[in-house]
Formats: C-alpha cells, structure tokens, sequence
C-alpha cells in the first residue's frame, strides 16, 4: 500500500492525510486540532470525530494515514473527513467510509471528497476494489454511494455492502 503522504485538492475542498502530529493535538481537543490543521474544526463536527481521527494512525497499516480531514479550501473550515484502509479479505482491496458535518450535507460535499480519495486509491495507492457499507435505511449514503459508481454487492441484515473497481469507476464518470 502507497500512503496517502500528500493533500489531495478538488475544485472546493482539501483532503488532509491525517498525520502523528494531526492525531495528537486531535487528543488535546478541538483548539490543538484546529491549531495545528490550520482551519476552523467546528465543535460539531469535532464532537463525533476527533476520537476517531485520533486513531487514524494506525501500527498495524505500518502508522500509515488512514483518514483525511476534508477542509472547505475558500473557507477554510472542516467540512468532514473520509476514511480509508486496505481490508482484511483481500490484498489490494480497500474499505472506505466517509462523513460530512451536518450542516454541510446534501450539498455534494461527500461525492467530491470521497470521489478524490478513491481516485487516489484506483490511481496511486494500487487499489483493485474498494468496499464501502452502509445501514440499509440510510438513504443519503446509498444515494451517495451510487453517484460515486458503487455496486450493491451484498445485504447481510441491516447493513448494505457496496463494492467499486476501475471499470465501474470509469462507466460512472463517462
């Protein structure tokens, strides 16, 4: 696996891979946080995630990131974050997952951060397939999932199991 060492930049947002120094100040609280990513970390968004960015590096992918905080570029405010992280079925397969402040939903931020980052995957980190799940009722993220080019693959219960390779990827982008 390639780590993510670089932002990745879309037409409004920057991906930041969350780095050792990112994941500590994320233990210190939300003004460490936001201190050290250079941008405003809304105590909403900070509230249901810093914990996990906190753990976003990770010794057994060799502490590579597995996450990147996306930054609304003209306003410079967290908007969200995406994670990603190679599975454990398959080499070269990926899972990723994403989320978006509420206040900025429905307003295509999480097609254009999560879309960037599995471009990333496909093109530079050697991804072969990636999954993604999602509760079944959870209309927003199946809505999302299928702009983004994602398969349903399985439905085990309440959970639904998205799947996406290059040529999905591309059939969706054409």
């Amino acid at each position: 696996m390639r780590a993510l060492d670089h932002p990745l930049l879309t037409p409004r947002l920057e991906l930041m891979p969350v780095t050792a120094e990112m994941a500590e100040a994320a233990r210190a609280g939300q003004a460490a946080f936001a201190n050290v990513i250079g941008a405003d970390a809304p105590a909403e968004w900070c509230q249901a995630n810093l914990g996990l960015v906190a753990r976003s590096i990770s010794p057994i992918w060799g502490h590579a990131p597995t996450r990147a905080i996306a930054v609304h570029r003209s306003e410079g405010a967290v908007i969200g974050d995406v994670r990603f992280e190679p599975s454990l079925r398959a080499q070269r397969e990926f899972e990723i997952g994403y989320g978006i402040a509420r206040n900025r939903r429905r307003q295509g931020y999480a097609v254009e951060a999560t879309g960037a980052v599995i471009n990333w995957l496909f093109d530079e980190a050697g991804a072969e397939t990636i999954l993604a799940g999602c509760d079944a009722a959870n209309l927003a993220s199946v809505r999302t999932l299928r702009r983004l080019g994602f398969w349903l693959d399985s439905n085990p219960g309440k959970t639904f199991w998205w799947v996406i390779d290059p040529e999905l990827r591309s059939a969706t982008r054409a």
